[in-house]
């Protein structure tokens, strides 16, 4: 059967009886042209609420066009694969945490006020818009799909983290590396919580600061019993390897 859809117009929508009509949503009914632009952002929009929903790695190309109320063929245009589209929503995702001060976060003198002004904004953006950085980066459908601007950001605040602990405390490499890999999910499984309704965002908020602090403190505790050990590679190369290619 032809697609009678015009690929830069959108067809009523029809929301299920009960269910919720999102912002996104009510910007579809308009059926007016859109900017390419604005297209693109609304297909983001609903392609994370998909995600949201889904919880997992990857969503239907037709499931999105449906949503969007526009043919295949304009989902493809935009984003002609699968790591296109995920890539462009780690990358807005990271550029508003950029925005919102992120990066300049990472780079206090303190450490541990550092880790935990850092790991709050994360949290806040994750209590706002949900998991979706961290569903799309923790799933093995991305492996080796991360793009290299995606995985800037994510490994110069990752390198950052890793050369203080181990400045600080003398830790070996690899156990930096490690306690940067769980300290950052710490606010993404503590806004995930708030975000699904499981928990208090002013509670989330300190356990989140709480459970930072005491990746710090056991950092601080193995770099006092740490042993010598053999040179390891530099914190340029294992970003690369670690915080670019491979998601922690």
């Amino acid at each position: 059967m032809t697609d009678t859809r015009d690929a830069d117009e959108h067809q009523p929508d029809r929301p299920e009886a009960g269910a919720p009509v999102s912002a996104v949503r009510k910007r579809l009914r308009r059926g007016r042209r859109l900017a390419p632009e604005t297209r693109r952002e609304t297909l983001l929009e609903v392609a994370a609420e998909l995600v949201l929903g889904q919880g997992f790695l990857p969503i239907g190309v037709q499931d999105l066009a449906d949503a969007a109320k526009v043919s295949k063929a304009l989902v493809y245009r935009y984003f002609p694969g699968p790591q296109d589209l995920y890539n462009a929503l780690v990358e807005r995702g990271f550029d508003e945490l950029t925005a919102a001060g992120l990066e300049a976060a990472a780079r206090r003198a303190d450490l541990a006020d550092a880790a935990t002004a850092a790991a709050e904004l994360y949290f806040r953006s994750v209590v706002q818009t949900g998991p979706v950085i961290h569903i799309i980066l923790r799933d093995r459908f991305m492996a080796g799909r991360l793009s290299p601007r995606a995985a800037a950001v994510q490994g110069r605040v990752a390198r950052r983290f890793a050369r203080g602990l181990r400045s600080e405390f003398k830790l070996p490499l690899r156990e930096c590396v490690a306690c940067v890999s769980l300290g950052m999910t710490l606010p993404e499984e503590c806004g995930r919580l708030v975000y699904q309704g499981e928990l208090d965002e002013e509670r989330g908020a300190e356990a989140c600061r709480e459970l930072v602090l005491g990746v710090i403190d056991v950092a601080r505790r193995r770099g006092a019993e740490a042993r010598r050990e053999p040179p390891v590679a530099g914190l340029d190369d294992v970003g690369g390897k670690r915080f670019g290619d491979r998601q922690v």
